[in-house]
């Protein structure tokens, strides 16, 4: 494997962790909107709690993959 192909990976990963901040925010978006329309208030409280894990555990990945994009510029430089 080339670092090259490394690094497409790599970029792979920082894609899939950006979509899953952007995608739990939507989602924590309509959560609110729900509250604040009176909707099924404690289902989407409980939703809004599942995505902010969901960001958190995007955000961990996010560094992670930046971290490991490091150590291969590094490593290739």
């Amino acid at each position: 494997m080339s670092y090259t192909t490394g690094i497409g990976n790599g970029s792979d990963a920082v894609q899939n962790a950006l979509l899953g901040i952007n995608r739990g925010m939507a989602n924590f978006s309509q959560d609110a909107q729900t509250v604040a329309q009176g909707g099924a208030v404690t289902g989407a409280l409980v939703d809004a709690q599942q995505q902010a894990l969901d960001v958190k555990a995007s955000a961990t990945a996010l560094s992670i993959a930046d971290q490991t994009l490091g150590t291969l510029l590094d490593i290739k430089a």
